[in-house]
């Protein structure tokens, strides 16, 4: 986890080199910003809006501590960061717990991780923030024991990954057209797809849930492109090879 967490005046160890040095947009994306698209899309009647601010949830913890750690709760590499959200000692030990994080239990991070971003939102971990995405800033609710009351619903699946996203897809191939009526699903195609679209500089989460933003963005990306499938917001064979494949 960066320095940001303690407001240490040292600069942070794992900003630089595991992240991709940033790239100008592309041509795509400068239209987009140019051409004044956001409005009303050829046929589709799809217009990208701005998502209102909402609670975060488990799933935004979810790809948070992927990012920061493979999901690791156990990781102790040695570089003063610890655990599946990488704290560092001084501020695992502000919030009132002893020990090192990465000797505590899964929901005992979890629960550390929601009483920080609670107080200080997605600015302890900067460089996992700006590369997901992560926007919502609604306080995620936890229990009077603890533990994210609703993380206690139901188990948080395993994050997909880009490298598992990777791995489907070079087994099973790209799984056909992608729409928001598997918008509930977290698809590797969808996962791969959206993973590209964010390396050509469009604001996207990637998630594997092709939903409404990702729609607009696929409708948008045709209309500019003339790539198309039959109908606008759809991912199928003609902007899969464009996007993915090219």
């Amino acid at each position: 986890m960066p320095s940001e967490q303690t407001g240490d005046s040292r600069p942070s160890r794992r900003a630089s080199g595991r992240h991709r040095a940033p790239q100008g947009p592309s041509s795509t994306a400068r239209l987009l910003r140019t051409t004044g698209a956001v409005t009303a899309l050829v046929g589709g009647g799809l217009a990208v809006t701005a998502a209102p601010a909402h609670a975060a949830t488990p799933e935004d913890f979810a790809k948070l501590r992927q990012c920061e750690s493979g999901g690791n709760y156990a990781i102790n590499t040695g570089n003063g960061y610890y655990g599946a959200y990488q704290f560092d000692k001084r501020t695992w030990q502000g919030l009132g717990y002893s020990g090192l994080p990465h000797e505590a239990a899964p929901a005992v991070q979890d629960e550390a991780a929601y009483r920080l971003y609670n107080s200080r939102g997605w600015s302890p971990w900067p460089a996992c923030a700006r590369k997901l995405g992560l926007t919502n800033n609604g306080q995620i609710g936890v229990s009077s024991s603890g533990a994210a009351g609703n993380l206690q619903q139901e188990p948080v699946k395993p994050a997909m990954t880009l490298d598992k996203a990777q791995q489907e897809i070079q087994q099973a191939g790209f799984g056909g057209t992608i729409s928001t009526a598997d918008g509930g699903e977290v698809r590797a195609d969808a996962y791969v797809w959206q993973h590209e679209m964010r390396e050509q500089r469009f604001a996207l989460t990637v998630d594997g849930k092709f939903g409404p933003q990702s729609q607009g963005v696929a409708a948008l990306y045709s209309y500019l492109t003339k790539v198309s499938d039959g109908q606008p917001g759809v991912v199928g064979e003609n902007l899969w090879k464009a996007t993915v494949e090219s």
